[in-house]
């Protein structure tokens, strides 16, 4: 993890970005899985900690009894907008590629049949509703992913997880994209509280997800998820304006 994950939602200064992309990939920055043995180990070291796991189900669990009331109340909410479902799922992409189904708070109005899917265009994007914005900028939408956390598709902290088809997309843009799928995607991530995140709208975007979220595979701790969950709910209350 990057120091400025101790500056709230700070982004890291360019020449620091440059910096762990040097010191994680030679040359390009760009190699596959099996030219890149250290990163293959130090997933391994994350994805096989038992005290991850034990901090993932007690966490998780435990936030699910204490935010019962207010995940009741969104819930309520949601239903009352009639805009589809109150849970939304959605296939994406976990540990070493496998597909699981996500869980989040319904934001956006469900797509037609036959119609493609297409990631948010931002701020503006029609489909969010009323409702769906505010869910958006406090991160609540992604409350139910605590029951992903607790079942093991996911973890508290890792790279978010994209859709199967976003994967899809860019994973022949970026021979360092597969790398990204060695650890358990989290609910939060080294790139979301650096302002890394939202739709990768170019290569600019792309590369420095990818930098972020393979620097916190480099330097996975136990004490840096501590430090990124304190982050995470700073970024939260603080209602980051990226967000969306």
């Amino acid at each position: 993890m990057l120091d400025t994950v101790s500056d709230r939602g700070r982004r890291p200064h360019p020449d620091a970005l440059e910096e762990v992309k040097g010191q994680l990939l030679p040359d390009d920055g760009k190699q596959a899985e099996s030219d890149n043995p250290h990163i293959a180990r130090d997933a391994h070291r994350c994805t096989t900690s038992k005290v991850k796991r034990t901090l993932d189900i007690v966490v998780s669990g435990a936030a699910i009894v204490v935010l019962s009331p207010l995940l009741a109340l969104i819930a309520l909410g949601l239903a009352a907008d009639r805009n589809g479902s109150i849970v939304f799922r959605q296939e994406r992409s976990g540990l070493h590629g496998s597909v699981f189904c996500i869980l989040k708070f319904r934001t956006m109005r469900p797509l037609q049949k036959g119609v493609p899917f297409a990631q948010t265009s931002g701020r503006d994007d029609e489909r969010v509703t009323g409702l769906g914005k505010i869910l958006r900028r406090t991160s609540l939408d992604e409350l139910p992913q605590l029951w992903n956390v607790l079942k093991g598709d996911m973890s508290l902290v890792g790279p978010r997880p994209h859709p199967v088809e976003l994967d899809r997309g860019l994973e022949d843009k970026d021979q360092r994209y597969p790398l990204r799928l060695l650890v358990k995607p989290g609910l939060t991530g080294l790139a979301q509280i650096n302002n890394a995140r939202g739709p990768i709208t170019d290569d600019k975007a792309l590369d420095r997800r990818l930098t972020l979220d393979l620097a916190y595979i480099r330097d996975w701790s136990i004490g840096r998820d501590f430090k990124l969950l304190t982050n995470t709910l700073g970024y939260v209350f603080a209602a980051k304006r990226d967000a969306y």
